[in-house]
């Protein structure tokens, strides 16, 4: 049935695409296209940014595209569905500069032309094959079906890294690459064969998921850049269920501490510093430079369960000695958001050093189901912190992560209906001044929306696929054996 539909819609591009409408009733509006790639700024190489318009009485779409510095494309059809080569070649050329996109829509045998509007094609490359992210049912409370995936962001390829119906229904979760490298990854298996799983180089580590020593899963992982070692944190964590249609869902911990892993030595230190009996620490990331470890923190609260909202997180930093393998110092606060009332989570320094984003909520470590939570930046050179008004949006952002060359971030977005997390990139210049956020491409977005019954989420840059073996990483996870490890605490 699907092959009749595009051959269709084939047939109409093929009649149309060569004569554009006449006598267009010309409209000041701007078309109400979905995704909104209005006045957006891409890297050159990303898919084509196929769209729809929002109005179900439009049978018929004519789109043209024309380069400032040269170059035009035109399609025609039941959605804009530009040529994944044609379209390479337009933005390469406008490099710098922007394309001029203009719609007309057909409705009762009438065209309209809307106002033109403008993509901006950046100087700056994304310098990345893809994007990596799991894919679940949007509730989170449960899960069924569900994987990792990675996807060519040149294209519309999406292949599976993980797909839990190889594993009897396991979830799987936070995949995390060492600095986008591949072949560098980690993630966590929750359920019967639960697992940390870490692989380097095609060696494939299975760890034991819990510790009794550690009070919970390593979970939230970040590799230091030497590839040396992994923090985790470690998380005793409850859900609770909201009858309000905007906060389905609430997460907390009743404790978390961070840990860190040595993979060649299969040790694990359990600091009292990040450890504390007062407190919450959660979420570390080291710095590129591999000599501090940004994390969240929060007191704790008596009766956490219904006293969840004065859960307030800051974010901190510490000391890290790379070539003895510790901690050192005083935690020193970066970000104060419980002074203002608000809860700081997810940090993600930029590969420069020179930023530091995350996301500001009210209250918790886990925005998803946050209306009000907000990416946020700070100079990690002036201390300046703002929100990033541009990417932002009426609701919930939450994952992210930063592109190698800093200059591009990936993050979910339930913005477009409430229900489904979305990814969304945009644009950091080097004075750390955003651009309006874009939706990840899709073939064919009208299908895309209609169809999809899975929310995105933990994405990451990818500097190429990861080629391992999924039969053999199914096996390891399937099987009992799992490697050992030494718990170590100063």
């Amino acid at each position: 049935m699907k092959q009749i539909k595009y051959l269709f819609l084939g047939i109409i591009c093929v009649i149309g695409c060569n004569s554009h409408p006449e006598q267009p009733v010309v409209s000041d509006q701007l078309p109400d296209i979905v995704p909104d790639y209005v006045r957006v700024e891409i890297p050159d190489g990303i898919a084509p940014l196929n769209f729809y318009l929002a109005d179900d009485s439009v049978d018929l779409l004519d789109v043209t595209v024309i380069g400032a510095k040269g170059g035009e494309l035109h399609v025609n059809g039941g959605y804009a569905d530009f040529d994944v080569d044609e379209w390479h070649e337009l933005t390469r050329q406008n490099m710098g500069d922007s394309l001029v996109v203009t719609v007309c829509a057909r409705r009762d045998g009438m065209w309209t032309q809307y106002r033109s509007f403008p993509i901006y094609v950046s100087n700056d490359s994304l310098g990345e094959w893809g994007v990596t992210y799991r894919l679940i049912p949007p509730g989170y409370e449960a899960w069924g079906q569900m994987g990792i995936y990675q996807r060519d962001l040149a294209s519309f390829e999406e292949s599976a890294i993980v797909d839990n119906r190889q594993m009897d229904g396991q979830c799987v979760n936070c995949h995390t690459p060492n600095r986008t490298h591949p072949q560098l990854f980690t993630f966590h298996v929750r359920g019967p064969h639960g697992a940390t799983v870490v692989s380097i180089d095609g060696q494939t580590d299975v760890l034991e998921p819990q510790n009794k020593s550690l009070g919970g899963g390593m979970v939230y992982p970040y590799w230091h850049p030497s590839g040396r070692y992994i923090a985790y944190s470690t998380n005793n964590t409850h859900q609770n269920f909201h009858q309000r249609s905007d906060r389905r869902v609430e997460v907390y911990d009743e404790s978390s501490d961070i840990i860190l892993y040595a993979p060649d030595k299969h040790e694990i230190l359990l600091d009292s510093i990040l450890a504390s009996k007062d407190g919450l620490e959660n979420y570390p990331v080291f710095s590129p430079d591999g000599k501090t470890l940004y994390y969240c923190a929060a007191q704790r609260v008596d009766s956490i369960w219904k006293n969840y909202q004065q859960v307030k997180y800051n974010i901190c930093s510490i000391g890290f000695d790379p070539q003895e393998g510790r901690f050192f110092g005083t935690p020193d606060t970066i970000v104060n958001a419980r002074q203002a009332g608000k809860s700081a989570n997810m940090p993600r320094v930029s590969y420069d050093g020179r930023f530091l984003l995350y996301t500001v909520c009210d209250y918790g470590c886990f925005p998803v189901w946050h209306p009000e939570a907000d990416l946020w930046i700070t100079d990690l050179q002036s201390g300046e912190s703002y929100p990033l008004t541009e990417a932002n949006s009426h609701d919930a952002e939450s994952f992210h992560n930063w592109s190698l060359n800093s200059r591009w971030i990936v993050f979910t977005s339930r913005r477009d209906d409430g229900l489904y997390t979305n990814l969304y990139f945009a644009h950091v210049n080097a004075d750390g001044k955003v651009s309006k956020a874009f939706r990840l491409p899709q073939r064919n977005p009208k299908e895309f929306d209609a169809e999809t019954v899975c929310s995105f989420n933990t994405p990451d840059f990818a500097s190429g696929p990861v080629t391992i073996s999924r039969q053999q990483l199914y096996q390891k996870i399937m099987s009992s054996d799992r490697q050992g490890h030494t718990l170590i605490k100063p």
